[in-house]
């Protein structure tokens, strides 16, 4: 049986969703990277009533149009759904109501129409604002049953188009009204009417939705457009792929940034990655095999001193790099002192491990993501990011949200350089080699475990004479 996944919060509750769809999958509004964790087959189907855009994120376009190229149905409705069926419907995301059909034809074309303040899950998001979908139906109902005029509807759908979503509020509506010129004796007239009725055309259009999902599709989704897959979607699909820690979603990206951080073994594995992927781009570029030979002789590993002379070559023939002479000031900045007199080669290759950034489709974080997964210490890995993430949200808690913001920066650099052995002047090449690509990077990244290890304390991840290739891999699978 297909599988029915509902993302819904505070416009339609769980229980009237349960009731009339037993089997469905229930979850919280979507974001940004919540599809991309998905484990689904052709013939699913996922259905969007409300989607977070404030507070993070909202889900992607692409993520969309990755399922729909799957063969998953994708179904949108009230909310956020409404909004991004109108603007993939061309590719075959179904829309639901009223308001579906207001965004489809240009009716309404804000996203801040259907956006709510509401409280967290724990509350069962109550609502804490009204949508200005509803309230422009409200006011509608209100001149069809001749309570007030087209002109004086204008005006109250004013006051509550400019207030910005968090404070559209019936309440401050009518006081807003009143200061427009609305009379007191009409607002007494509208404030009954509208909570009596209880005008909803947000729930009224998701209920469309769930009851047209009681006969669900029974064949799978049939795309008649091509997925082009763009390093932007490779890299959202490699942030988001991870696993449930009691609950808690832990990437293989976190368990990366622990492995950077907590490991002294680090840099000398970055090292050999980028070694590795630039020697493949240089074989690519430089010398083109013309034989069957030569093609397979190009796949075949290379020893250190032929990786460092063909990178050396790279560099030099498509990047300018001097080669011979003194090297310029500002490359000399990215080598050690002890460095700067190896053979020009040596320097070249150290330089462009260094430096070199993702072009060409290189992506060193997913191929280290992969060998982390069969990393002996994985579950220690697993352990200090689960525990990192579950610190944090305490001290966020009990000290605000800005806590990681408020850390001095000098702070964290000097817990790095005690704990990665350097000094304040090889600083800069440290958080290089240890994959960051700045000082303000590596200290975002590092921040939550340097709380970590002030409040708990971390132990090594490796000890510097432990290879990370160490075998007993533990697979950690757990999808929602």
């Amino acid at each position: 049986m297909s599988r029915i996944l509902v993302f819904s919060g505070p416009t339609l509750e769980e229980e009237t969703i349960q009731s009339l769809l037993p089997d469905a999958e229930i979850l919280p509004p979507v974001a940004a990277g919540d599809l991309l964790r998905l484990s689904l087959d052709a013939g699913d189907l996922v259905a969007i009533i409300d989607g977070f855009y404030f507070q993070t994120a909202s889900v992607r376009h692409k993520e969309l149009l990755d399922l729909l190229s799957r063969g998953i149905h994708v179904w949108g409705a009230a909310s956020m759904g409404a909004m991004r069926a109108a603007e993939l419907a061309p590719f075959g995301m179904r829309g639901f109501g009223t308001i579906f059909q207001a965004y489809q034809n240009g009716e309404i074309d804000g996203d801040d129409e259907v956006a709510v303040l509401h409280a967290p899950q724990e509350m069962d998001y109550l609502k804490l604002t009204e949508a200005l979908v509803n309230i422009r139906y409200a006011c509608q109902a209100a001149v069809t049953e001749g309570l007030i005029s087209q002109e004086e509807y204008a005006l109250i759908f004013a006051s509550a188009r400019e207030r910005p979503f968090f404070e559209r509020s019936y309440a401050r509506i009518w006081q807003q009204a009143a200061s427009r010129g609305i009379s007191p004796q009409i607002i007494e007239t509208l404030r009954p009417f509208v909570l009596q009725k209880r005008f909803n055309l947000k729930r009224i259009d998701a209920l469309e939705m769930i009851q047209a999902l009681q006969m669900p599709p029974r064949e799978p989704f049939h795309p008649t457009f091509e997925l082009h897959e763009t390093s932007l979607l490779r890299n959202w699909r490699v942030n988001e792929e991870g696993f449930f820690v009691k609950k808690v979603w832990i990437t293989y990206r976190e368990l990366l940034t622990a492995y950077q951080v907590l490991d002294e073994n680090y840099p000398q594995i970055h090292a050999q990655l980028l070694m590795e992927q630039l020697c493949a781009i240089a074989r690519q570029t430089l010398d083109a095999p013309e034989t069957i030979e030569e093609e397979r002789a190009a796949t075949l590993p290379l020893a250190r001193q032929q990786q460092v002379d063909l990178i050396a070559r790279f560099f030099t023939a498509h990047y300018n790099f001097p080669s011979q002479g003194t090297l310029p000031a500002n490359m000399l900045r990215w080598l050690r002192p002890d460095e700067q007199v190896l053979p020009r080669a040596e320097q070249l290759a150290r330089l462009g491990v260094r430096l070199w950034q993702s072009t060409y489709g290189a992506d060193w974080q997913a191929s280290l993501i992969r060998q982390i997964k069969t990393h002996s210490q994985l579950p220690l890995l697993v352990k200090v990011a689960y525990q990192t993430r579950r610190l944090c949200q305490t001290l966020q808690e009990q000290e605000g949200e800005t806590l990681l913001a408020r850390l001095l920066p000098e702070k964290v650099y000097a817990w790095l350089q005690k704990r990665w052995q350097v000094t304040e002047a090889e600083f800069d090449l440290a958080v290089l080699e240890h994959g960051f690509r700045s000082r303000t990077a590596c200290w975002l990244a590092a921040s939550p475990f340097y709380l970590y290890d002030k409040y708990i304390g971390v132990s090594l991840i490796s000890p510097r004479d432990q290879k990370l290739e160490a075998p007993g891999a533990v697979q950690y699978v757990g999808k929602p």
